[in-house]
């Protein structure tokens, strides 16, 4: 049973991880752009990436029990763990990809910058705030320009556990789906 299980769940956690990655670079670009017609394809994108993510972890889990015999079987400790090992492995290159996004290509104080000027013209264009909430809507944005950039380790972390409970959520259900129970006496010979 244990046919390289590192192996594979690193190569699939690589390849979850580069498609997670380039999603969170993508969603950053589109929320950096300010455009309000960009914005419902990001939620296309979020869908999508979502189904897809959900779809890879749910294949490989099934191709690595299609390792398991009958008398085996596939027990959901063992799926869940595979499908944990990527979303871990996965996890980890989304959070350096986000580190590296934010600390060192966009840079945080220009993110927060963009970010205040995207919420800033998506308020304005829509009429703007109540009166009674515009001071708190200011303190707001003072405490958000405020904050101290994260770390670059607290970002990366942060990407980890992002993994780590998709991992959770989906591992149940495909683990849950995936799993068999040991079948010793079935046989699979015709004599």
């Amino acid at each position: 049973m244990n046919n390289n299980f590192w192996n594979e769940a690193l190569r699939k956690g690589v390849v979850l991880g580069g498609l997670l990655g380039l999603s969170a670079v993508i969603e950053n670009m589109i929320q950096l752009s300010g455009n309000a017609s960009l914005y419902m394809l990001l939620v296309v994108e979020f869908i999508a990436v979502a189904v897809l993510h959900y779809y890879l972890l749910h294949r490989a889990a099934r191709q690595r029990g299609a390792l398991c015999t009958a008398e085996e079987g596939y027990p959901f400790s063992h799926a869940y763990g595979y499908v944990m090992a990527i979303s871990a492995v996965a996890g980890a290159i989304v959070g350096m990809v986000q580190a590296v996004v934010l600390h060192l290509v966009v840079g945080y104080d220009r993110y927060i910058e963009r970010t205040i000027a995207t919420v800033t013209d998506q308020i304005n264009s829509s009429g703007g705030l109540p009166a009674s909430m515009e001071g708190m809507f200011a303190q707001m944005l003072g405490q958000l320009q405020a904050a101290e950039a994260p770390s670059f380790l607290a970002t990366w972390w942060g990407g980890l556990w992002q993994g780590l409970l998709f991992g959770v959520l989906f591992g149940l259900i495909i683990a849950g789906m995936a799993s068999r129970s040991p079948r010793p006496f079935e046989s699979h010979d015709n004599e």
